[in-house]
């Protein structure tokens, strides 16, 4: 029995390292193959670095979104400036931008929505081309 031993090749396995004689292909101590797998993701914590960095980056830019979002509009300031009477449409257009929307009201009035943003929206009406009026603001 010695002799047929010594034919066999000497393995050991890479799980319990255990030598042992034998031409099978899983090994007799712990029953695991003797063949080491792929390291799966032996690198993934390379993957992770984008993930994180992408992470950061949305939440910055989403957040100061959200920040700067704030400040578009006019102020409450900016709304009580103009006079009825003393701004023409274009002259309010050049002065605060375009509207955020335009209404027509009894069909010789039409009306420019702002966004005040430490108030409530405001329209200006004009006949023609004359500031007819402006709500009330807040004190």
């Amino acid at each position: 029995m010695e002799g047929v031993s010594r034919e066999l090749p000497l393995k050991v396995c890479p799980h319990c390292s255990v030598a042992s004689r034998t031409d099978s292909e899983t090994c007799p101590n712990c029953g695991k193959s003797y063949v080491r797998g792929r390291p799966s993701l032996r690198w993934s914590w390379w993957f992770a670095i984008p993930i994180v960095v992408a992470a950061f980056l949305i939440g910055y830019f989403g957040i100061s979104q959200l920040i700067d979002g704030d400040e578009e509009g006019i102020t409450v300031e900016e709304a009580r400036s103009v006079e009825v009477g003393s701004v023409s449409r274009a002259e309010l257009t050049e002065r605060f931008g375009e509207p955020v929307a335009e209404t027509t009201v009894n069909d010789d009035q039409e009306c420019l929505q702002y966004v005040v943003s430490d108030g409530p929206d405001r329209l200006f009406c004009f006949s023609g081309d004359a500031l007819v009026s402006k709500p009330p603001l807040p004190e």
